[in-house]
């Protein structure tokens, strides 16, 4: 395993390559619920100075009328992209007024289902049906399960690294063939170690007491299938990172009866294809039309791809009316997009320029380690990480499933990836300023010093200052515009 690695460090090792780990193109998604003043959701319209959600490429709505996505264009530093996302997040709050944006990843206060205004859309085909699809959604999952907010990450490696890599680890496939295995490769490692960046990122440790249904419906099925369980999952009260990835967040216990294979673009986008045409019949059971409207696009695992919940995902920008899918299949992979990520609630733009230096080590570690096809089994136990880490992650000497190893305390296995991470960070800092180490090593702070992750932070301050959820969001939101605090800020 380690003979790959090896053969990366050793041509990077060269001054004339080591450039290339830092160029490439980077985006970001930013989601984020609109409050009024006082804390609560605001119920107004998407604000008219934003124009047409359908064709505003920066400023638009997720699931709610209330969510606002902000989108960057794609930039060739990660620098531009930060900026671009600041200057993106200044504008919507002058757009939203009085209102506030909520800093957090789990929701403001909210109010019972019936009064979450779906996002509305003009009566375009398009808007039409992006309308019916948000009312499937809530009627499959609840509409205050989709009003969890977080930042995807999108990223492409440069052509010049791409080449590079192809004249030394080809094996004489085509430029597209080596394009998409090397993708999926990145992709089925940061699957394996995406528990690392859920304990370091996680930021959503508690929730408002009007989220409270969501734990306990979950709960019950938890306890339903595996009495066992109960206590284990019970205990995210005290040491969650991320309830937002975790089975109180985004969760879809049907999907999870059809993993999909990130062995190769054909597994991929078959077995998505496969979730897109299996009826279903608890979903059949909700009904296709009520009061003579569409209420869902049809019964099927995943009514349209967007559906399809991952930690990451492969894609390819598609022309107007065409599907991402289709274009997947047919030009093959052009990014990656990592959505694990919560909302950073200290910084205004809901993520650090550090955490994106740190991402982008993070990546080029996937990109340097073996990367063998993932079987049944494995996936499961990079899935049960995946939980352990957002559930239980502050939990001291916590272990984690390392296949083909007995059980591993979290606090061992991260150090050892530290180590590797490391050596990846010096190689891009041969063509940076010495930023990439730095991250790596005040990270790895956190992996020594549980009060240091974000999600402790929260809880403590939350304590320090006798703080809600609600209190505390509303306090950050505050700061973020620059209005008075009752708290004193250093």
């Amino acid at each position: 395993m380690a003979a790959k690695f090896d053969a990366m460090r050793n041509l990077f090792s060269e001054g004339v390559n080591s450039h290339m780990l830092l160029a490439g193109h980077w985006g970001l998604e930013r989601e984020g619920q609109r409050i009024t003043s006082s804390g609560d959701l605001a119920l107004t319209d998407h604000p008219a100075v934003f124009g047409n959600k359908l064709t505003n490429p920066q400023i638009t709505t997720d699931f709610a009328e209330s969510q606002l996505e902000l989108i960057t264009p794609a930039l060739p530093t990660i620098e531009d992209t930060y900026e671009s996302l600041l200057a993106i997040t200044r504008e919507a709050e002058a757009g939203i007024e009085t209102e506030l944006l909520w800093p957090l990843s789990m929701p403001p206060r909210l109010p019972e289902e019936e009064q979450i205004p779906i996002a509305r859309f003009d009566d375009s085909p398009e808007g039409r049906e992006r309308s019916v699809y948000r009312q499937g959604l809530a009627l499959r999952y609840g509409k205050k399960m989709q009003m969890i907010s977080g930042v995807h990450y999108n990223y492409s490696f440069s052509e010049e690294l791409l080449e590079l890599l192809r004249t030394w680890l080809g094996q004489g496939e085509t430029e597209r063939e080596f394009r998409d295995n090397l993708y999926f490769g990145v992709a089925r490692n940061f699957l394996r170690y995406r528990w690392l960046p859920i304990y370091l990122f996680g930021a959503s440790p508690v929730i408002d007491i009007s989220y409270q249904p969501v734990i306990r419906q979950e709960l019950k099925l938890v306890e339903d299938c595996c009495p066992e369980c109960r206590n284990l999952v019970d205990h995210y009260q005290r040491y969650a990172t991320s309830l937002r990835v975790s089975r109180f967040g985004y969760s879809d216990a049907i999907q999870r009866q059809y993993p999909v294979s990130y062995n190769s673009l054909a597994e991929y986008v078959g077995d998505i294809r496969r979730l897109l045409s299996i009826h279903n019949r608890e979903y059949a059971r909700l009904g296709l039309v009520r009061d003579g409207q569409p209420i869902q696009l049809n019964a099927n695992v995943l009514q349209k791809e967007s559906e399809f919940y991952a930690a990451i995902r492969l894609k390819r920008a598609a022309g107007k009316g065409r599907s991402q899918l289709d274009a997947l299949e047919d030009q093959g992979v052009q990014y990656l997009e990592v959505r694990t990520l919560d909302l950073n609630p200290y910084e205004k733009a809901g993520i650090s320029l550090d955490q994106l230096y740190f991402l982008q080590v993070f990546l080029a570690f996937c990109l340097f380690e073996e990367s063998k096809p993932m079987g049944r089994g494995e996936l499961q136990n990079a899935n049960q990480n995946h939980h352990l880490a957002a559930l239980l992650g502050r939990r001291p000497r916590l272990m984690l499933h390392r296949s083909g190893f007995f059980p591993v305390a979290l606090r061992v296995w991260a150090s050892e990836l530290f180590k590797k991470l490391a050596i990846v960070a010096s190689l891009m800092d041969r063509g940076g300023d010495g930023k990439y180490r730095r991250v790596v090593e005040a990270e790895y702070r956190k992996v020594l010093d549980l009060s240091l992750l974000p999600a402790a932070r929260i809880l403590q301050e939350m304590a320090e200052y006798g703080e809600s959820h609600a209190e505390f969001g509303l306090d950050l939101a505050g700061r973020h515009r620059n209005l008075d605090n009752i708290r004193k800020w250093g």
